[in-house]
């Protein structure tokens, strides 16, 4: 008894210590992650592409377009006025564009010191192929029609358009889209509809922003139908998604964690009919569920919404050790006692807790945050259980055994009384599995597209994909990364890269794009530009000396243009001058800045179409490289997947070791079979019922390699009380059944898979475990 005391004791003590640096350490800054590509692993080659890919989708990610449409534009621009105000009015948001006013002189401030060396694209490829004499009757043709109505400077300043068409340039707002009444509306024939862009001030994945923009956002769509009973709104962006995410994942805790709970309170009020276990039971997986999310939080910093909803299916395994404890009682009911029950199956709980350790710690291979935390998450909460039963069972438990319930004295004798068949039955039932195993796996298949492992609420997929109808699609998640000695090389680059883009453009196979060069020329360019300019324009007797003079001006006209012109062509644009100005803030995501081998910048893709095409037009570009997460995380997920099928034959052999020290050879192997085949039978009920499986799928059956050697183990160790721990493993398995059955159903489809794959995997290697264990019918009880 003294020795049950101290090991209490030592448990008492731990608890303690975990309680109070849980409450004064990690309670006060406890952090939720509810990103889901924190789950996913980093595929980045390098330390620049890393660099890329965190400022891209931190600023991608915080921009959110609200599509507002109405039956006319005049009701569009009024609930588009109502809505973009109520976002507004709170601080969930840093920038809401709606009204975009041209400010022209700050524009004008900005180039006109360099205007000598810009040109739009258009005018430069026209003075390229027909001279400027072209340049001349365009302009003689805009005096006579209403486009020459459109100005940026009067006539008399900028005769030929050259430094407006530049300007103009930057400020038109797309192909797709028209600026109408100072706001975008899209260019499609259907005006009763406008544009609404918003910032967030915070990660769309923090969970305080998304409650204060779940608030906004619900504020402005009353404001709008207040305003336009009949208007709508359409959204894209990763906010919405983020939040619809969080809400889905919180939803599980609290459904797989209240359900699995139940489930465990019935089970024990059934088979053991005492308050004590249940009491004994919550307290271990308490004390277990602190553990874990202490362990994730100490170790990563932070612990994932999924690892949460992954967690609260650890109950139905946890509880394990505390089934096979208390069924104990029903061995022995008369001298039965909580020190002699650790006798009898404390060996089988230590090496049981160890080998569900071992097929959880294999999540650690791969390097997914999301699998690396739940492998920590799940290690801490069996050990913790496991060990609590072990230490502080024994002694709380009380000392009266119970017999075992009638119901469940009648199907454990049943099972009890299961015989392996022999001889010629034996033979035709393994023909029987063997047919049913090679059909199944002929016919299965794995997808590791990380776009399967996601799911999109059916509302947000059709609100993203009309936005794309009517205006060509959002920022995609595909970009280009330009790399530079310095600035200068970095806008050539640039510029090559957009020469392909363009003709990608005009084959529709991409909708536009971004990119800092379109707004600075390197300058390279700009000199080719005046020199263009001064080639095929000005001069005392260019093309435009002749235009002024045929349309009346005098020469001074000529004169002050040429010096303009001269003046402006000794000063190239700068970028980082550019840079600093309040006309760049839109694009400064796009400057990666600094990096380790000079400086980078982001091209920015909208509406890719064709991915072939796009991969072909940076093929041959020094210093440009096409980043494609999502083609990235899916090659890894295949290849992480083929490792994991090798990782299953490690493990295996792995916990082979210690059970052949324990049971030799032969007896180790029959302990495999259950795992073993129960593995198998899952892939192939997969293939059976046209399931595609994947990296989950496989990680799923590791669970279920350490859960059914654990059967085994119990089998093996409880020989001698063959009903009871038919029961214990019975009941076990009921419950991780009912645990990750209903992972099974979660809408997170890798969540659902790796589910799927326990349910089955489970209930295989239990059936197998009994029958393997059974006696043969040749033999004696």
């Amino acid at each position: 008894m003294s020795a049950l005391r101290l090991r209490f004791a030592v448990w008492l003590a731990l608890v303690a210590v975990l309680v109070w640096l849980f409450v004064t350490q990690l309670a006060p800054r406890l952090r939720i992650e509810s990103d889901i590509t924190a789950m996913l692993p980093q595929t980045a080659p390098d330390a620049v592409v890393e660099q890329a890919l965190a400022r891209f989708a931190a600023a991608a990610g915080r921009r959110s377009i609200f599509l507002i449409e109405a039956p006319d534009f005049a009701r569009a621009r009024a609930a588009g006025a109502a809505f973009a105000a109520a976002l507004a009015r709170g601080d969930a948001f840093e920038a809401i564009e709606f009204e975009r006013h041209v400010d022209w002189a700050a524009i004008d401030a900005q180039f006109g010191p360099h205007r000598g060396g810009l040109l739009s694209q258009q005018d430069r490829e026209l003075l390229q192929r027909e001279g400027g004499e072209a340049l001349v009757e365009a302009a003689l043709r805009d005096l006579y029609t209403p486009t020459g109505l459109i100005r940026v400077r009067p006539f008399a300043e900028d005769p030929l358009k050259l430094y407006g068409n530049f300007l103009l340039g930057l400020t038109q707002p797309g192909a797709r889209l028209a600026l109408r009444d100072g706001v975008l509306t899209p260019a499609d024939g259907h005006p009763g509809a406008v544009l609404v862009a918003a910032v967030l001030r915070d990660s769309p994945f923090a969970i305080g922003a998304q409650h204060k923009a779940a608030d906004a956002l619900a504020s402005a769509e009353h404001a709008l139908r207040t305003a336009v009973p009949e208007a709508r709104v359409a959204s894209s962006g990763v906010l919405r998604h983020a939040i619809v995410n969080s809400q889905r994942a919180r939803h599980e805790i609290g459904l797989f964690g209240g359900l699995s709970l139940a489930g465990v309170f019935a089970v024990f009020a059934y088979c053991f009919r005492s308050l004590r276990p249940l009491l004994l039971v919550v307290c271990a997986l308490g004390v277990g569920t602190l553990a874990s999310i202490s362990a994730v939080h100490g170790l990563f910093g932070q612990v994932h919404l999924l690892s949460l909803v992954f967690g609260s299916s650890l109950i139905g395994v946890a509880v394990d050790y505390a089934i096979h404890f208390f069924s104990d009682r029903f061995r022995e009911p008369a001298g039965w006692s909580g020190e002699r029950a650790l006798r009898h199956v404390g060996p089988a709980i230590v090496v049981g807790m160890s080998t569900t350790a071992l097929g959880y710690l294999a999540f650690l291979v791969p390097p997914f945050p999301g699998l690396r935390q739940m492998a920590v998450f799940s290690v801490a909460g069996i050990l913790t259980v496991g060990i609590s039963v072990l230490l502080a069972f024994p002694l709380v438990a009380g000392c009266r055994g119970r017999p075992m319930p009638r119901g469940l004295h009648r199907g454990f004798t049943v099972l009890a009384g299961i015989r392996r068949p022999a001889g010629r039955r034996l033979g035709l039932l393994a023909a029987a599995a063997a047919a049913l195993l090679i059909g199944g796996l002929y016919q299965l298949t794995f997808i590791d597209d990380v776009r399967a492992l996601q799911s999109t609420p059916p509302a947000l997929a059709a609100d993203e994909a009309h936005i794309r109808e009517r205006i060509g699609g959002g920022i995609d998640t595909r970009f280009f990364l330009v790399e530079g000695a310095d600035a200068e090389a970095l806008l050539q680059r640039e510029e090559a890269l957009r020469q392909r883009l363009d003709l990608l453009v005009e084959r529709g196979g991409l909708a536009g794009y971004l990119a800092l060069s379109s707004s600075v020329p390197s300058i390279a360019r700009q000199r080719a530009d005046r020199a263009l300019l001064a080639r095929e324009v000005y001069g005392a007797q260019g093309p435009l000396v002749r235009l002024l003079a045929q349309l009346g001006f005098d020469d001074a006209a000529s004169v002050r243009l040429q010096a303009e012109f001269e003046a402006g062509a000794q000063q190239p644009l700068a970028l980082q001058d550019w840079l600093a100005s309040p006309l760049s803030e839109p694009y400064r995501a796009l400057w990666i800045g600094a990096t380790a081998r000079g400086v980078a910048s982001v091209v920015a893709l909208n509406g890719v179409s064709d991915v072939a095409a796009l991969a072909l037009a940076a093929a041959d570009v020094d210093g440009v490289m096409l980043i494609d997460r999502v083609a990235d995380i899916s090659t890894v997920l295949e290849h992480y997947r083929r490792m994991a099928l090798v990782g299953l034959g490690a493990v295996l052999l792995a916990i082979a070791v210690p059970l052949a020290l324990r049971y030799g050879a032969r007896t180790a192997l029959r302990q495999l079979i259950a795992p073993v085949g129960g593995g198998l039978l899952t892939l192939a009920v997969h293939g059976w019922l046209g399931i595609p499986a994947n990296l989950f799928t496989v990680l799923g059956l590791l669970l279920v390699l350490g859960l059914g050697v654990d059967y085994g183990i119990f089998l093996r160790e409880g020989a001698a009380a063959r009903p009871v721990t038919l029961l214990a493993i019975s009941i076990a398995a009921v419950t991780t059944l009912l645990s990750f059955g209903m992972l099974s159903v979660s809408v997170t489809p890798f969540i659902r898979s790796l589910g799927l794959a326990v349910l089955l995997g489970v209930a295989s290697t239990w059936l197998l475990a009994i029958a393997a264990s059974a006696p043969s019918y040749g033999d004696t009880a």
